[in-house]
């Protein structure tokens, strides 16, 4: 599962800073770094809160089939 590039493509699309993903999300700005580079994998909860906050399923951002 590689979902970095669609979440960085979502936190763009909403207009939000690595930062505000990070506090909206209660992680490191640094954390969001990592996951949008690959380099580190969200949890289960992180990744239910990013598809609620997105209005996308576990399925299109585990897929990074993200429509745009």
């Amino acid at each position: 599962m590689f979902i970095g590039k669609a979440l960085r493509e979502l936190r763009e699309e909403f207009e939000m800073s690595q930062r505000d993903l990070s506090e909206e999300l209660g992680v490191s700005s640094t954390t969001v770094s990592r996951w949008e580079s690959d380099s580190m994998r969200p949890g289960i909860e992180s990744l239910m809160k990013l598809a609620a906050l997105f209005g996308v399923t576990l399925e299109e951002l585990a897929t990074a089939e993200v429509a745009p």
